[in-house]
């Protein structure tokens, strides 16, 4: 199983950036479950490195390869969160489950998130907890 890690990605934020996905990954590693993180192999601060086209095609070839999708939502300062929203509608016109991570109410009350997501949790560990139990353990 793959689960491919969506969530902000920020120039401004490193450890916004990479902090959960570092925790995601080796929690789910060790139960025995691969993780695809977006930001390997990806220069984010220096734009001539790669188009943004050469960004969302690998992107949404990783969104394919997954199994399942897990969305942090996590807003950081500054920065529009457009890419994972994104990310969330290919995935679900795919029929990849979605799971989503959200503190903010308005997101766990947004209808397009209700409709996409199959479970959406207020902390990493209880939507880390879910993707273990429910879809990673045979």
């Amino acid at each position: 199983m793959k689960v491919y890690l969506s969530g902000p990605i920020s120039e401004h934020d490193r450890e916004g950036t990479d902090q959960w996905r570092a925790q995601a990954s080796q929690f789910l590693h060790k139960e025995g479950i691969d993780t695809i993180d977006p930001c390997r192999r990806k220069v984010y601060y220096n734009p001539q490195k790669f188009t943004p086209n050469e960004i969302v095609i690998r992107d949404l070839r990783d969104v394919e390869e997954a199994d399942l999708i897990l969305l942090n939502y996590r807003l950081l300062p500054g920065h529009l969160p457009i890419g994972s929203p994104c990310e969330m509608v290919y995935a679900w016109d795919r029929k990849k489950p979605v799971v989503v991570v959200a503190e903010d109410s308005r997101i766990q009350n947004h209808p397009w998130v209700l409709a996409m997501a199959v479970r959406i949790f207020p902390t990493l560990e209880e939507a880390l907890e879910y993707i273990v139990t429910f879809w990673g353990r045979a």
